[in-house]
């Protein structure tokens, strides 16, 4: 029969791994859903970013405000605009506590400003068509 104490050791050992096993897969785990937190809230703070965008615009478009009722309006659209404001300000807080090194947030803005480039290039390079810089001409009208 084996020594009792390598029977304790051995299972010691077995134990201890499966241990070291799980925690290594909790760890994991742990930082997939912390980067698809902060991806949820950098989502929430485009959307918000592209609402503030929305009632600047409505503003915009809003007539001389004479009468009460037209600055009631102009405060309530003012007052949507702070709102969503306030709210992408939260979300790049929250996402700051999650991971301070690095942001789903500044990525998807870094992202989308090589979006933007990137199309402004295919826009070069379509005016550089010669249909763009000669266009049709235009039958000959009869005397």
């Amino acid at each position: 029969m084996e020594d009792p104490i390598t029977i304790v050791s051995l299972l010691v050992g077995v134990i201890g791994t499966s241990i070291a096993i799980y925690q290594a897969a909790v760890i994991r785990e742990g930082k997939k859903r912390k980067s698809e937190l902060q991806y949820i809230l950098a989502g929430i703070n485009n959307a918000a970013l592209q609402k503030q965008q929305t009632w600047q615009n409505q503003i915009s478009t809003l007539k001389k405000l004479e009468s009460e009722q037209d600055w009631e309006m102009g405060r309530l659209y003012l007052r949507a605009k702070d709102d969503f404001a306030e709210i992408a300000s939260l979300t790049i807080a929250l996402e700051g506590t999650i991971d301070i090194d690095n942001s789903a947030i500044k990525s998807m803005m870094d992202k989308s400003i090589e979006i933007v480039r990137k199309n402004n290039v295919l826009q070069e390079e379509g005016m550089k068509n010669p249909l763009f810089n000669n266009p049709v001409p235009e039958p000959e009208k009869k005397p």
